[in-house]
This record gives structure tokens, C-alpha cells and sequence, in this order.
């Protein structure tokens, strides 16, 4: 008989985010027979599958339980998977204060409110889960679910005695480990991207098992082909030619947020405009906090744009966080095209990076930030190439992998 994986979550397909994107991608995977993870196979993005000695494993029924708020659904899913879709939405009375009265240091929702929300949400969600596990005349093999509405599903699991699989994504569950704790401790697994992250869960909670899973990107459907992707390389190298500032050290940041080093650049640029005025850097994004690092000299802002553009013209990219090391998934995209990183050792970042780029111990040392810069942009093409190499750990055919050997192991010992 079948495999059944019942996954109930706040948003799916359409996705709130990379996570749901992450997760629609091992969904699909494990619904199709495949072969298990191959540690001997070396992926690289855009080329074929290498050959594997894994067993071939039969696929999974998979049905997924989330909410209608996102709007239309995008077929990120097949039609294999099953969908229920609900009328509950995302956001409530507190969740709104929570935003109002955000902090300005970090710019958290307030703690209190959310607090609020998330309890709110999660008692919601798990009478909403229950009925719909209760429909089932038989049981679901496993259960699984990730981010905010996490320990609402969990618990309706658990009353059930399915085991589950937990993802953590994020760092809603150490800000209010009150309210998933339970979850997290009660999973028969909790997924990460990353030991690094796995290591920053498993100093607040106990797990009965972690498991590193790497973010799964599909980089086929993101980028075409390696021809593709190296066209468009040429053609921004060309064009920085062309305009002579192809001579200048060229930085570009994607996203930036208090958790995402808006404190730390805001001394950084001010610090290499006296120390290394060639340096400039390109900032993606909009919103406030991308606005406030525009009145640096040497920044530029570019608003959205696709990441194959922004990566189309740079020399080095950089990204930090503060506190939760969750994996940067723009990293690997980078390497894709050839393009190191710099960024800090918090959680998966170093993972993340690999040889590809430099990792800082202490990004808040600007000096050596500074270097970290400086080394990287004169090592750029060297440790491009590494990066490149290096951007098959976040393959999606290794990933669900990965993940497809995780829940054979997991049915087995059960």
C-alpha cells in the first residue's frame, strides 16, 4: 500500500514565500517514484542527473490542507497531490497592532501581540486540521508542517499518534518557544537547511531527531540553461566594459531588513567611504529600510528586479543576518553565475557558502569586514568558480533526495 503524507500548513501554492516554494518542491518530487540519496552523486545545476547507485523508491500519496488567503493557486503542486484549501485568514486585530507597534531597533512585530496572534491562530487551525484528518478513513502514514501555524497542526497530529515531520524555517520559534516547544519536541523529525541552524534549534529545544535538508532550488525552471545563464553573464561583464566601471569593486546586496544587517551597513558604508571610496555597492529591494541606505554615496538602488539581473553585472555579493541563521538561498544563485559571497557565521550561512566565498566571524568588526571585501574582490574569479561548484548543494533533484531516503528511514523504524 501507498505511503501517505498529510501536510497541513498556513500557505502552499500560492506560496507566502521560499519556504512554501521550498516545500511545493519536495512535495512534488516524493510524488513521483525516485531514486533515494546517492552521497557519492555530485550534482551540478543545469546539467543532467548524475549517475546514481541509490534504490529506487515508490512515491507517496501526498495531501496538503492550508488556506484559501493566499489567493489564486499557481500549479506549483501536480495534480497528483490532493489540495484542501480553507477560509482562514493570515492575519487578524492582533497581528495588526503587532505590525503598528513594531520595533524600531529591530523592526519585530511587538512581542506581545503577536504572541496573541499566534495563539489565536494556532487554536484555529488546529480544529481545522482535526476535521480535516477525521475525513481520512485511514489515517495518514505521517504528518508534516512548518512555520506559524506549526503548532496548531502539530497538536492535532499528535492527539491522532501520527508522527510528524517539523521544517523550521525561521525564527518564529525561538522568539515564543511557549507556544511551539511542544511541536517541536513532539516531532518525530525536525528538518532544517542546515546544520548550523540545526545546532541554533537544538540549544533551545530538545529533538527527538534533526535532519539537514538543503534548500531546493530548481534552477532548470529559474534559469533555463547553463548557456543561459552564461549569456547573461557576458552580457553584463560587456556592459560594465563598455561604461569603464568594470575597473571599480562592484557589491550587490538583494533584501535588506534589520535581521538582514541594516544596523551593520549603516556603519559599514560610511566606515569604506573613507577607507575604500572605489568600492560601491548595488542594492536590490524597496521599502523603507533599502530607502535609508540610499543617501550613502556609495550605494545605488535599483528597486525589484530579477536575481539573473542583478547578478548579471556584480563582482561580489554579501549577506548577513543577525541572529537566525536560516540558509541564504541567494547565496547558491549567485554561485550559480560565478559570483562569490561574503557573509557571517551565523547558523547555515558558512554551509551555504562553502568555498565560494568568505565567511566573517565577526561582521561587526568593521575592519574586518573591510578585508573580507577586499579579499574576496580580488580573489573573485578563483573563488566564483568555487562558488559555482558549490551551488549544487541546493539542487532540487539532491534535496528531495534527500528528503525521499528521510521518510523511507523514518517509515522503516515505525
Amino acid at each position: 500500500m501507498m505511503h501517505h503524507l498529510a501536510v497541513a500548513v498556513r500557505a502552499l501554492d500560492p506560496p507566502g514565500g521560499g519556504a512554501e516554494r521550498s516545500l511545493s518542491s519536495l512535495l512534488t518530487g516524493i510524488s513521483i517514484e525516485g531514486e533515494g540519496f546517492d552521497s557519492s552523486a555530485i550534482y551540478s545545476p543545469l546539467h543532467p542527473t548524475p549517475s546514481l547507485t541509490s534504490q529506487m523508491m515508490q512515491p507517496w500519496k501526498v495531501s496538503t490542507f492550508y488556506s484559501k488567503d493566499g489567493g489564486e493557486q499557481t500549479n506549483l503542486l501536480t495534480e497528483d497531490i490532493l489540495t484542501s484549501r480553507i477560509e482562514l485568514t493570515s492575519e487578524s486585530f492582533f497581528s495588526g497592532l503587532a505590525w503598528r507597534l513594531r520595533s524600531r531597533r529591530s523592526g519585530h512585530p511587538n512581542s506581545f501581540f503577536l504572541k496573541k496572534h499566534l495563539q489565536k491562530i494556532n487554536l484555529e487551525f488546529y480544529h481545522n486540521v482535526s476535521s480535516w484528518l477525521d475525513t481520512f478513513d485511514i489515517l495518514p502514514t505521517l504528518g508534516l508542517t512548518q512555520l506559524e501555524w506549526s503548532a496548531g497542526a502539530a497538536q492535532a497530529f499528535r492527539e491522532r499518534n501520527i508522527p510528524y515531520i517539523l521544517f523550521i524555517r525561521d525564527d518564529i520559534p525561538s522568539r515564543f518557544p511557549s507556544i511551539f516547544r511542544q511541536a517541536i519536541e513532539g516531532a518525530i523529525c525536525v528538518c532544517t537547511a542546515g546544520e548550523g541552524l540545526g545546532r541554533q534549534v537544538a540549544s533551545q529545544f530538545s529533538m527527538k531527531m534533526n535532519v539537514n535538508i538543503p534548500l531546493p532550488i530548481d534552477y532548470s525552471s529559474r534559469f533555463k540553461s547553463i548557456e543561459n545563464v552564461e549569456k547573461i553573464r557576458k552580457n553584463g561583464l560587456q556592459k560594465r566594459e563598455e561604461n569603464n566601471s568594470h575597473l571599480s569593486p562592484h557589491f550587490t546586496i538583494i533584501g535588506v531588513t534589520p535581521e538582514k544587517g541594516l544596523r551593520t551597513y549603516h556603519r559599514l558604508f560610511p566606515y569604506l567611504l573613507r577607507k575604500w571610496p572605489e568600492a560601491h555597492f548595488h542594492i536590490y529591494g524597496s521599502g523603507s529600510y533599502v530607502e535609508q541606505l540610499g543617501h550613502y554615496s556609495n550605494t545605488t538602488l535599483h528597486g525589484h528586479v530579477s536575481v539573473e539581473h542583478a547578478f548579471s553585472e556584480t563582482d561580489v555579493h554579501v549577506l548577513i543576518v543577525e541572529s537566525t541563521g536560516s540558509w541564504g538561498r541567494v547565496i547558491n544563485e549567485a554561485g550559480l553565475f560565478s559570483i562569490p559571497t561574503v557573509s557571517c557565521s551565523i547558523g547555515s550561512q558558512p554551509e551555504a557558502v562553502g568555498k565560494g566565498g568568505i565567511v566573517l566571524q565577526d561582521h561587526h568588526d568593521l575592519q574586518s569586514f573591510e578585508q573580507a571585501l577586499r579579499d574576496c574582490w580580488s580573489d573573485r574569479h578563483h573563488l566564483g568558480r568555487l562558488a559555482n561548484q558549490h551551488s549544487g548543494v541546493t539542487d532540487h533533484r539532491r534535496s528531495i533526495a534527500i528528503f525521499r531516503s528521510l521518510l523511507e528511514d523514518i517509515v522503516s523504524e515505525t
